[in-house]
């Protein structure tokens, strides 16, 4: 237990550290990109971890913050002037609240996003990272929840169930 505590905050360490440019970015496969996402979600406080393969249901990545719930992102690494259009959106989000349980749901490419896209994630609540957005994240090192501005949610509040009251029926 004492070892794998000590590796895990050496670990965190290394990466509040991490930073990854365009280029290294852009040499990397999709599986290398999808590895990658959930460290730069760490750096920034987040719990993270890899769950995309195939049938993965538009989630690459799952992370969990107390403040801001759970987020899923889905990976789309593309050949640089790549992009992503409006049918990866609905898939997300089709899937990241009612599949994932998902409190915000985000798109991320090294690449770029069609208009069409970028409007429909708008009012649909589906954030978008796209290169631009990817150098101030991953390389400039501002971390994912600032860059998208995501508010901490509010508190839950617990509900009070009322008894259910018995009174007689009279006729």
């Amino acid at each position: 237990m004492l070892h794998s505590t000590r590796t895990q905050r050496t670990r965190t360490a290394m990466l509040a550290l991490l930073r990854i440019t365009l280029a290294e970015v852009d040499a990397m496969n999709d599986q290398e990109f999808e590895i990658a996402l959930p460290d730069l979600l760490t750096r920034d406080g987040w719990s993270a971890r890899k769950v995309g393969r195939q049938g993965d249901q538009a989630a690459d990545v799952i992370g969990q913050d107390r403040q801001r719930g759970r987020i899923v992102l889905q990976a789309k690494h593309t050949k640089v002037g790549g992009k992503v259009g409006s049918g990866v959106m609905y898939q997300v989000k089709g899937t990241a609240g009612p599949v994932h349980g998902a409190d915000i749901a985000v798109v991320v490419t090294n690449g770029a996003f069609t208009r069409d896209a970028k409007a429909w994630g708008e009012r649909h609540q589906v954030h978008w990272v796209d290169r631009d957005r990817l150098r101030t994240w991953a390389e400039h090192g501002t971390p994912l929840h600032d860059l998208l501005r995501l508010a901490p949610r509010p508190p839950r509040r617990a509900t009070r169930r009322r008894a259910a009251r018995t009174t007689p029926i009279t006729s």
